[in-house]
């Protein structure tokens, strides 16, 4: 009893009489709002008149739904979606856009089984398929006008929030094109001929987002994990066992990275892919860093590329996020350009000057890719991209809520 005076006495001491009301009042309030039943919280019925009474959402919003069991587990057929809702946002003046996105738990391969009409191979399995998925979902990130994300790997639940939901959206695709499961995404070629066209009739494209605490991160990569005074060129070489027509031949790309590394020291290449797609022979360049080496997730991948000086690499998925944007690239390999009404080495229609793509008729070799670099590097301007890295560079903060 003794002690507790004493400890009274010295709080009071401390604190002073006014201090010591104002830390009951704070405990009181704190009780109050926090430990009291929800019965007594005038706050509670209030919001509960608001959410009773919510008002009629006057302006609609897109809903796209990307279903993998129609749809390829892929990095760029997602990509292509994402740019198509954008524009489909802007021509019908919709508030936002929202996605769905839905695999089957138990049968996470759906309509594209290995050995079927697709005939690709297949890492899925029933127990690592949540894995891939939450893997992929940042890649939806990208959207520029994106509002709610929405995960399901039940399709009855799926189903149940559609119902519930269908008034407030335009949806894309449309709804009988997803119940028969006839939007089959192959390759983005009837996506990027209506974004052609998009920018035929607007003069422009919106392009794919990297938040700015992702760039700014890229930005400080590159200036404290590259060489002094070395400009990044970010490189992804396509070696996977799908789509074997866009893959190209290391040796040429080893050939080409020899040469830039006589004729233009200054540049530092930084591989964009997969962890088993970084071969020893191109570790061995000391031109050349493997962004995987830095744990970099796929968006930060995407920082890399969009902040670099220029991109190039074999038609790929990673392609693009430098494609739906104003970044200098060369894309080899690309097996649609006649679909696209393209004449390989020129660019869409949204392209710039500095945005080439060749087409798989083209033989890429070390010569070659040498010196269409060359002619695109050597109009670029590195002084303003050392200023704009610079000025906008900062370390990331892993939490939300704190700093180390």
């Amino acid at each position: 009893m003794f002690k507790n005076k004493k400890d009274i006495l010295a709080k009071v001491k401390n604190h002073g009489i006014w201090g010591i009301f104002v830390i009951v009042v704070r405990k009181f309030l704190f009780y109050a709002k926090y430990k009291s039943p929800w019965a007594l919280h005038p706050a509670a019925y209030y919001r509960l008149i608001k959410m009773l009474f919510c008002p009629h959402f006057n302006k609609k919003r897109i809903l796209g739904i990307w279903d993998f069991k129609s749809l390829p587990w892929s990095v760029g057929d997602p990509l292509v979606f994402i740019e198509k809702l954008s524009t489909l946002k802007i021509e019908r003046n919709v508030e936002e856009i929202d996605i769905c996105i839905i695999y089957d738990h138990d049968d996470p391969n759906g309509n594209r089984k290995p050995g079927g009409i697709h005939k690709f191979e297949s890492n899925l399995t029933p127990e690592n398929a949540q894995d891939y998925m939450l893997e992929f979902l940042p890649l939806f990130s990208t959207c520029p006008y994106l509002g709610s994300i929405f995960q399901f790997n039940l399709r009855s639940e799926f189903y149940y929030f559609l119902k519930n939901n269908y008034q407030r959206y335009n949806i894309y695709p449309p709804l009988g094109k997803n119940l028969a499961e006839t939007y089959n995404f192959r390759g983005g070629e009837p996506h990027v001929s209506e974004i052609q066209e998009f920018y035929n009739i607007h003069g422009f494209i919106p392009f794919l987002r990297i938040g700015n605490r992702d760039s700014s991160w890229a930005r400080w990569f590159y200036l404290n994990k590259l060489p002094e005074k070395t400009v990044p060129v970010a490189l992804s070489i396509k070696r996977t066992s799908h789509a074997t027509d866009r893959n190209t031949d290391p040796n040429a790309w080893l050939s080409f990275l020899d040469k830039c590394k006589i004729e233009f020291p200054e540049v530092t290449f930084v591989f964009i892919g997969l962890r088993e797609e970084a071969f020893n022979d191109l570790r061995k360049r000391t031109n050349v860093i493997i962004a995987k080496d830095y744990g970099t997730s796929i968006i930060e991948d995407f920082a890399l590329i969009r902040t670099s000086i220029m991109y190039m690499g074999a038609a790929s998925g990673v392609n693009a996020i430098a494609l739906f944007s104003d970044l200098p690239y060369l894309i080899f390999r690309s097996p649609n350009v006649r679909k696209y009404g393209l004449t390989s080495g020129k660019g869409f229609s949204f392209s710039t000057e500095k945005q080439k793509t060749f087409g798989t008729e083209v033989l890429v070799t070390g010569d070659f890719l040498f010196d269409e670099f060359r002619k695109l590097y050597m109009n670029l301007d590195r002084n303003k991209w050392f200023n704009i890295t610079i000025e906008g560079s900062s370390e990331k903060n892993g939490l939300p809520a704190a700093k180390v």
